[in-house]
């Protein structure tokens, strides 16, 4: 007949516990910061091209104007319509390129994730503890 023979146990200890536990707070805190201050200087590049881009386009079209009027005063009309479409075609791709980047801003992911993983962690950990803790029948 077999015997079983219990594995000896390493007693809980609270503060090692509660060690891992901050540690994996701050390291969140950390991982949110990281991936906040990504997204928050995508989204100033983006702005800081955007209103300098939709700036442009007004003062293109402003020019484009120019260079339709230009005939009637009898003055030259290639340099203005040059300059004007020039500027039209850089700003609006500019401004496409703004447009799409805020229509794909990645958003804190790995945050989240990690603390569901967190939380699953946590979970078993308290579980681990209580089943340490039982009575042994």
């Amino acid at each position: 007949m077999a015997t079983v023979h219990r594995l000896p146990s390493t007693p809980v200890d609270d503060a090692a516990v509660l060690a891992r536990l901050t540690c994996l707070a701050r390291l969140e805190v950390e991982l949110g910061v990281a991936e906040t201050r990504a997204l928050v200087r995508t989204l100033v590049t983006t702005i800081a091209l955007a209103v300098p881009a939709a700036i442009a386009l007004i003062a293109a079209f402003v020019v484009l104007l120019a260079a339709a009027l230009s005939p009637i005063f009898g003055a030259r009309w290639e340099p203005l319509l040059i300059a004007g479409g020039g500027v039209t075609l850089v700003s609006l791709g500019v401004l496409a390129w703004s447009a799409w980047r805020f229509t794909h801003l990645s958003w804190p992911h790995e945050t989240l994730n990690s603390l569901e993983e967190n939380w699953r962690w946590l979970a078993a950990q308290l579980r681990s503890r209580l089943t340490l803790r039982s009575p042994v029948a």
